[in-house]
């Protein structure tokens, strides 16, 4: 925050407080403060935070916080209080971006010169303003985890988990957070982000479109404001200022500042044949050396088990069961697959045996897409920066899908099957098009495994 800016806002908070009956200690419910101080013109998300504690904290020359536990189940109280004797603040750096993390209890507790300080001791070079094709979205942006819930509760409801959620946190979207990344993955490379300038202020923003649309079907716009307080930690060009709908409170100022709005991605490409599997154009061939002995560790295990000789499946005497209870990421797990698919493509009587029964599984798979065109759903590949379709495959049970089969379109007509996804890899690439319409790919029946490794062909 400028000098100025701050000390108006400091001013305005006083107010409120001083207008407001505390306990007899002075402290003042924070949940009852939100109303007044927009009432006084102290909007907290206009300067990029989600929660008011977060924004307050910027004032611990002023002000102190507190935290009372209210009973299990139910979340913290937090109340403030100014500082009976305040401290004299720092001079404060020219510009100031939000916290891009929540403030912790020590950085709270610590008077405002030490905090300052550090921020000044870790200043660095900003980043890029215009991303390039292979630029991450957090390399880009400061985005505080409590944007995605807010944008998770803003959308028309969806679920942005596997499963049943066990283990996960309430702002734990792992759906939406890779939906997010490669949605502004694909509007960098068709230069689909948009950029304008408050000239009278200065102020710079960017915006993108999510792709994702509200209650009233209006869409969902990412808008952000150029980062004025680089750190070492929070080095990016940009912060989201908020998630917004043009026109709509914060919405305005997209509106003001940025003309035409930004566009959604496009994954189609206005081909058909990026939408609909059309079985009448030719056969569907596969990779399946690369399918089969270079993907061996996204197969179930109970396929190998039935295909493979026991002994077959011990690899320098660790056994296929040790190995399926370890972390699909782990160095170990990788290193016995790759191992493993070695030996499989070493050995055509095996490498043939798991081959026919991949067939069996396709031939299924095309019979129910001629059943019901919905079968095969469109995705959007981001290694290959193309649209696909995914096939599901059965190949322990005929009535449990266990992959998902990618399919491309050749310039002839035909089908080239590139590679095998594991269920959650499939439902994070196919949701960057849209929500899956789909008897076969669920979430609830999609348990996370590597879907951060999206990337992964």
């Amino acid at each position: 925050m400028l000098e100025a800016e701050k000390k108006n806002l400091t001013d305005a908070i006083l107010r409120v407080i001083g207008t407001m009956e505390p306990d007899s200690d002075g402290w003042v419910e924070l949940a009852r403060m939100g109303a007044p101080l927009a009432a006084a013109g102290v909007n907290y998300k206009e300067h990029g935070f989600a929660k008011l504690r977060a924004f307050l904290c910027e004032f611990s020359d002023i002000l102190e916080l507190r935290e009372d536990q209210a009973g299990e189940g139910k979340p913290p109280v937090i109340y403030a209080r100014v500082l009976k004797k305040p401290t004299v603040p720092a001079a404060p750096a020219p510009a100031s971006a939000p916290a891009a993390a929540p403030v912790n209890a020590a950085a709270s507790a610590a008077g405002p010169e030490e905090v300052r300080g550090e921020r000044q001791r870790s200043a660095a070079a900003p980043g890029k303003r215009e991303p390039s094709k292979n630029t991450e979205l957090n390399a880009w942006a400061i985005i505080h985890h409590d944007k995605y819930r807010a944008l998770a509760d803003m959308a028309l409801e969806e679920k942005w988990y596997y499963g049943d959620g066990a283990g996960l946190g309430p702002d734990d979207l792992p759906i939406l957070r890779n939906y997010l990344k490669y949605t502004f993955h694909r509007l960098a490379i068709e230069n689909k982000i948009r950029f304008g300038t408050d000239e009278a202020r200065g102020d710079e923003y960017a915006a993108f479109n999510t792709g994702l649309v509200d209650k009233k079907y209006e869409y969902i716009y990412a808008l952000f404001k150029k980062n004025t307080r680089v750190t070492a930690q929070y080095s990016q060009y940009w912060y989201l200022l908020d998630f917004v709908v043009a026109g709509e409170n914060i919405g305005k100022t997209l509106v003001a500042y940025i003309n035409p709005l930004p566009e959604r991605a496009d994954y189609f490409e206005g081909k058909i044949q990026n939408m609909l599997f059309d079985t009448s154009t030719g056969d569907l061939s596969c990779d399946y050396e690369h399918i089969i002995a270079e993907r061996t560790e996204r197969f179930p295990r109970e396929f190998l088990e039935d295909n493979c000789p026991d002994d077959f499946l011990t690899v320098n005497g660790v056994t296929l069961d040790s190995i399926y209870e370890k972390r699909p990421n782990d160095p170990a797990r990788r290193q016995f697959f790759r191992e493993l698919g070695e030996k499989i493509s070493s050995n055509p009587r095996i490498l043939k045996r798991l081959k026919n029964r991949v067939e069996d599984a396709i031939e299924l798979a095309i019979k129910r897409v001629e059943w019901n065109y919905k079968t095969a759903i469109p995705m959007y590949y981001p290694t290959r920066n193309c649209g696909s379709l995914l096939l599901p495959l059965c190949l322990v049970d005929e009535d449990c899908v266990d992959l998902a089969l990618v399919v491309e379109r050749t310039p002839s007509g035909a089908y080239q099957g590139q590679t095998v996804l594991t269920l959650d890899l499939a439902y994070s690439d196919s949701r960057l098009v849209t929500r899956p319409d789909s008897d076969w790919l669920k979430t609830d029946s999609v348990q996370a495994g590597a879907a951060d490794d999206l990337d992964d062909d």
